[in-house]
Formats: C-alpha cells, structure tokens, sequence
C-alpha cells in the first residue's frame, strides 16, 4: 500500500564489489507511486552517480543481475518493471571463482 502522497518505499540491496559503490549493503528509497526500475535507478544516481551508471550498464549487457523480490527482472518488464511499496531489489555482480 502507498504512503501518503502517493509514494513507495524500496528497498534496494547490492553485493559483492557493488557494495563499495553504495558505501552499505542496503538502502531504502522513496519514490512517487508508479516508478519503475529506470526511475530507481535515476532516483540513486541523484546520490551515488557512479553506482547508478554501473547498473545501468550492467543490466543493459547481461552481466548484472537484478532480482525484484527474488525475480530477475529481465523475466518481468526490464528497467521499465514497476515497483510497489516495499519492494526489494537486489543487484548482484558477476561472480568468478576456480
């Protein structure tokens, strides 16, 4: 359900070296009432410009995921999936390993 004034709360979380990027493993954003992961992501360059431009590119390329309560949303709508209040967007680098 929408706060007053017609915004949502997300939570967006981000792993591995991403999380340099944001400075904590989590934050919560505000936005108005029918934003979609493309305003997410303008909303977090407004703060953390470099973050935002990581993924970005990195969902664009495939090698960034983004999980919208555990669903990846290149299965949903991509960057244009809207988003609800409480909400959880997790963005999760490559992993390399051996």
């Amino acid at each position: 359900m929408a706060k007053a004034g017609g915004k949502i709360d997300v939570t967006v979380k981000v792993f591995g070296g991403l999380r340099g990027l944001l400075g904590q493993a989590r934050i919560t954003i505000s936005l108005p009432l029918g934003s979609d992961v493309e305003r997410l992501l303008a909303a977090i360059a407004a703060t953390h410009p470099e973050l935002s431009s990581r993924l970005r590119e990195g969902i664009e390329r495939g090698y960034v995921s983004a999980l919208l309560n555990g669903r990846n949303i290149r299965f949903l709508d991509g960057l244009e999936t809207r988003l609800e209040d409480g909400d959880s967007l997790a963005f999760l680098p490559p992993v390399g390993g051996g």
